[in-house]
């Protein structure tokens, strides 16, 4: 199930270098406006009360005092919470073995309440820890097979955030992810450290150079008899887009499949390769390289593969190293 949901890497750019130092520092505390575009400017404010309202996925929700028990089903949630320097918020996590390096000290003490994202833990696992808030980057963390509605959730007096990239129905940008350091950052009150990430994380991305001309992208998120694709509408559109690229199925905007044939017939230039753990990439090109009826695609004849970890396609801060393995792969 592709919607739990990469590099030979040039000199770091300053920006990058910038967001790293941001990443490590220790928290921060209070926010800067701005709209979804543009990521809140670091601004002191009040580090006390009042309700705050924040908006989600269509629905509001309110919270009275920061929540103290918090569970992340999914590491790139986990990645936000700590680069927010909230770890002593935090009651428990999900799939933590796939963490940023830069946060695998920060996850000491934090009870890993299931150690794989796939299934998605079920609502007895996250409860066992006594949440009083989830957050998540997967949608179907709020099926029924999993956690259930939200709004029952809610019921239960336990709040839900679906990082915004994910909610259902929304085409995917970088730029969500602004708005949930900004939206978390008001939940926290350290709105001035999600204000410093933020505008971090957009240097990163607003410094990748596109490939000019773009060149045709096929998206291979794994299949044999019938590959997959994220979709258009996924963050790896917008990525492809900012990189360079032209998706060769844009009216394919959830994640499915699609034929060899289909993928012959459109001829990729390029193939972006996500690195699972279930079809590591190494083994996804060594079989497309040997399959013949694709032998003939450009992408495959000229061995242009670029492997990207499937999370660093998923909403979160780590859109910017996405986007220079994306754009030095579309180069090639």
């Amino acid at each position: 199930m592709k919607e739990r949901q990469r590099t030979m890497m040039k000199p770091r750019p300053i920006a990058a270098v910038a967001l790293a130092a941001v990443l490590l520092a220790g928290c921060g505390a209070s926010p800067g406006g701005g709209g979804a575009d543009t990521p809140a400017a670091p601004a002191a404010g009040p580090a006390g009360g009042g309700e705050v309202s924040v908006a989600n996925c269509g629905d509001t929700y309110a919270y009275s005092t920061p929540p103290a028990r918090v569970v992340t089903s999914s590491t790139v949630a986990t990645e936000v919470m700590l680069a927010l320097g909230l770890k002593d918020r935090m009651a428990g996590t999900v799939a933590a073995k796939d963490i940023m390096p830069e946060y695998a000290p920060d996850l000491a003490g934090i009870k890993v309440v299931a150690e794989s994202a796939f299934p998605p833990p079920s609502k007895e696992v996250v409860y066992s820890v006594n949440p009083d808030l989830v957050v998540s980057g997967y949608p179907d963390d709020y099926g029924p097979k999993a956690l259930g509605d939200r709004a029952q959730l809610r019921k239960d007096g336990v709040n839900t955030y679906l990082l915004s990239g994910s909610c259902p129905g929304h085409r995917a940008k970088v730029d969500d992810t602004y708005t949930d350091l900004r939206e978390l950052g008001k939940i926290f009150k350290v709105e001035a450290k999600a204000g410093q990430l933020a505008a971090a994380l957009k240097a990163e991305v607003d410094a990748v150079v596109p490939r000019d001309p773009a060149v045709r992208v096929f998206d291979y998120a794994g299949g044999k008899e019938k590959p997959q694709t994220s979709g258009s509408a996924a963050l790896s559109g917008d990525l492809f887009e900012r990189a360079g690229g032209k998706d060769i199925f844009p009216e394919v905007t959830r994640f499915g499949q699609v034929s060899w044939e289909e993928v012959v017939k459109r001829d990729p230039e390029v193939i972006v390769v996500e690195d699972q753990v279930f079809e590591p990439a190494g083994k996804s090109i060594a079989w497309m390289r040997s399959y013949g009826p694709i032998r003939d695609v450009t992408a495959v004849k000229e061995n242009r593969f670029v492997v990207v970890p499937v999370n660093d396609l998923q909403p979160g801060l780590r859109s910017g190293r996405a986007l220079k393995t994306l754009a030095e792969g579309f180069a090639r």
